[in-house]
């Protein structure tokens, strides 16, 4: 599965357009083996990818607000407001279910498919935290400048296509 987990992550550095240095960083971000943490209080375990995914959310929101600011929301009000719609869990799961992102992500037996026996499934539900850790992975592969242009082209304009197909709804 190894080979196939590194020629999966290259197929999907092409579909988010980013060219990683470090492909494992990516194959984290996408990787939803549950591990166990030590001192953790009530849940002992969890994925892999968690930690990527609470960087890629700040990130997200440090981009997100800043693009805001510059489009002229100057208040706190207008950009929290705006950045919310942005960045909420319905965006970001449409964007990982629509544009196929979660058909990347895997477990330590399979790659998602509606078909995996039920006790193998990979990990897949509305607040998926994959988009997130892949926005960690870009940025601890390229820093924040290169970051910053990915997001400008590829995942902004998603972002704004999929909160504009949720406000039809």
């Amino acid at each position: 599965m190894v080979n196939n987990i590194e020629n999966k992550m290259r197929e999907l550095s092409k579909k988010i357009h980013y060219k990683f240095i470090d492909i494992n960083i990516l194959s984290e971000a996408m990787n939803s083996i549950k591990i166990t943490v030590p001192g953790k209080s009530k849940k002992k375990k969890e994925y892999v990818n968690q930690g990527l995914a609470t960087v890629g959310d700040s990130i997200l929101k440090a981009l997100i607000a800043d693009d805001l600011y510059k489009d002229g929301f100057k208040t706190k009000g207008q950009i929290t407001k705006y950045k919310m719609e942005l960045e909420n869990n319905k965006t970001l799961y449409s964007i990982v279910i629509k544009e196929g992102i979660i058909n990347y992500a895997y477990n330590d037996k399979h790659f998602y498919s509606k078909n995996n026996p039920q006790h193998e499934m990979v990990a897949s539900s509305k607040h998926d935290t994959y988009l997130e850790a892949i926005v960690g992975a870009v940025y601890h592969d390229g820093g924040f400048d290169k970051t910053k242009l990915w997001f400008n082209t590829w995942l902004k304009p998603l972002l704004k296509k999929y909160k504009q197909q949720e406000e039809v709804r």
